[in-house]
């Protein structure tokens, strides 16, 4: 149990480190300058002084934490392709690299456990095999943004083919040109493809660690068919942008698929959903022997019509920005916006309802995800309200920044409003005798 406990940790530990560097170097990319960029491109490299000194504090050795480095670096070498880039010298250069990454990447963690010895030991119990679920979910979330990102900025079709971007392999895409300013939106894109491979990789982590880690066959077929529904995100993702398999970049003989691309957002969100509900099930509390019954029948069909509502909803939603996108179908996105504000307010009802019943049952997690819900449904629409003022208050083609913002923020934000409504109807039924 002990060694289990080890290699949760450590896998915990070194995916939370790359998510956080990955983070913080989008970012950076984003707001390249004399100090900011630098600085948050520093944050990346202590994301693994702290994953180092959080594994030490935990009661973990120097060993182990040279691990996490290991595991990060091969990680992010994922990014390193795009540094090295292809022609005759990409294989030397590509070692000489890589032998920095890892160096660096293990010296950074080895720094932190030696930091994290010389201070107390942290006695608080930490589940690391639940502790991955719920990482794992942070990196669909984040995912999600860089993907609202896309669609936002109008960027879906700035990189025309698939698998590969600009004829390059597409790890070997090459850093300057996806950071050019002559290149305008490729950097959302290409990114947002980076880390759906991440998530890719997460996810059949996460699928060996279900069938390793829990004997309950309801998590491993759940874990299965999230990973089967990321393989299924990827391919949607391609199609979107060529319409069908090929090798082609010429534009003239692609065919990209806005309902695609629709599909592509929704599926997008219900695996995030997935990764929440497992997460769920793998919390220490619901793997008690023991769980009073606090829900009843009547929070399991209010939970499920909320969950139908969001659903609902975000449907709605992906249809209207990605019609907007398209200048035949902008025209005829009225209809699809008037009828995403009348299923918001059932969401509204069906959130007030399900989170003041939640708010009132005598579980702590029951009334946790009761609040949550009512902060969320609260922000959703005042985010909402925003997003549309800024739709309609933009004039000629150039897509104001703020506008991105609040939609993509309207969007985030909807997708943890979906899983809080997903994990409470996992936890209501967790709690009732509904099983």
């Amino acid at each position: 149990m002990k060694t289990l406990d080890t290699i949760a940790r450590t896998l915990t530990l070194s995916f939370a480190a790359t998510t956080a560097m990955w983070m913080f170097s989008y970012i950076s990319l984003l707001f390249a300058g004399p100090s900011g960029g630098e600085v948050l491109f520093v944050l990346s490299g202590l994301s693994l002084v702290f994953a180092g000194l959080l594994n030490a504090r935990c009661g973990g050795n120097a060993c182990q934490s040279v691990w996490i480095g290991g595991i990060s670096a091969f990680i992010n070498l994922m990014l390193l392709g795009s540094m090295v880039g292809g022609g005759e010298e990409a294989l030397s250069k590509g070692i000489l690299w890589f032998g920095v990454l890892l160096g660096g990447s293990i010296g950074l963690s080895w720094t932190g456990a030696q930091i994290g010895q010389k201070m107390r030991i942290c006695y608080k119990a930490f589940d690391w095999q639940y502790e991955f679920f719920v990482m794992a979910s942070l990196l669909v979330f984040l995912m999600l943004v860089t993907g609202g990102l896309v669609t936002g900025f109008e960027a879906g079709l700035a990189v025309p083919d698939w698998p590969n971007s600009y004829g390059h392999n597409m790890l070997l895409y090459p850093l300057t040109e996806m950071v050019s300013p002559e290149n305008e939106g490729v950097f959302f894109e290409h990114a947002h493809r980076l880390t759906g491979m991440f998530v890719g990789l997460t996810s059949l982590v996460m699928l060996v660690c279900a069938w390793r880690w829990n004997a309950r066959c309801v998590v491993r077929f759940a874990a299965t068919l999230v990973f089967v529904f990321v393989c299924l995100q990827g391919l949607l993702g391609g199609l979107r942008v060529t319409g069908y398999l090929t090798l082609s970049q010429d534009r003239a003989v692609l065919d990209p698929n806005v309902w695609i691309g629709v599909v592509h957002g929704v599926v997008g969100q219900l695996i995030f959903a997935g990764f929440v509900w497992i997460a769920a099930m793998m919390s220490p509390t619901w793997r008690g022997s023991s769980i009073e019954n606090t829900s009843n029948k009547s929070d399991v069909r209010l939970g499920t019509l909320l969950v139908c509502a969001m659903i609902f909803q975000l449907v709605l939603g992906a249809v209207y920005r990605h019609m907007l996108g398209v200048e035949s179908l902008a025209p005829k996105a009225t209809h699809v916006l008037y009828t995403h504000i009348a299923v918001a307010i059932i969401v509204l009802v069906f959130s007030v309802l399900l989170g003041l019943r939640l708010r009132a049952r005598d579980h702590q997690i029951l009334k946790t995800y009761g609040a949550i819900i009512l902060t969320l449904v609260g922000l959703q629409f005042l985010l909402g309200g925003g997003a549309l003022i800024a739709i309609l208050l933009q004039s000629g083609s150039e897509i104001p920044s703020y506008e991105v913002v609040l939609t993509t923020l309207h969007q985030a934000n909807g997708a943890l409003l979906l899983g809080a409504s997903v994990a409470s109807l996992a936890w209501v039924r967790r709690t009732s005798r509904v099983q």
